[in-house]
């Protein structure tokens, strides 16, 4: 094997990912994520925002329907696209609202659009939530495609928070 052989097909290493699967939330994680993975599909990739519809680790609502649930889901992502990112503008845009955990909803639309990876905004958690167990580590554990976490923003210098 030569040095420059990295097992990928001819053209896949200078043109990247064509298709990611990212998880969208409305927090701020999940819009770095959404920029982060639109910046690396200019200029004619393919992103799919995933809205997953159920918690993962909490007891649903027993005021929230099916309905009410897929409804929120599409709002969100309708507020996210409206908010007109230019990063967003050139690319092909499918939206996947799933009533199941964000695991199974990421990895469901994922292999279903062909992504390459998913992407998903990480947040620093307390003990108690790392002991519990996130999205980052089981999503990491379940997913058969490579899962791309983006971290939080710089944090401010010393003396500006």
């Amino acid at each position: 094997m030569s040095g420059t052989d990295t097992g990928e097909p001819a053209g896949a290493a200078e043109s990247g990912p064509r298709c990611l699967a990212v998880g969208y939330d409305r927090t701020e994680g999940s819009r770095r994520a959404v920029s982060w993975a639109a910046a690396q599909l200019q200029p004619d990739g393919k992103l799919v925002i995933v809205h997953a519809g159920k918690p993962l680790h909490a007891p649903l609502s027993p005021l929230s329907t099916h309905g009410e649930r897929a409804e929120l889901g599409r709002a969100m992502i309708d507020e996210l696209l409206l908010e007109g990112e230019d990063s967003l503008r050139d690319l092909q845009l499918a939206a996947e609202i799933l009533d199941r955990d964000p695991v199974s909803a990421l990895i469901e639309a994922a292999t279903r659009h062909g992504a390459s990876a998913i992407v998903i905004g990480h947040e620093h958690h307390s003990p108690l939530h790392r002991a519990v167990g996130g999205l980052t580590t089981e999503l990491l554990d379940a997913s058969p495609l490579p899962v791309i976490a983006i971290p939080p923003a710089a944090a401010a210098p010393a003396g500006e928070e």
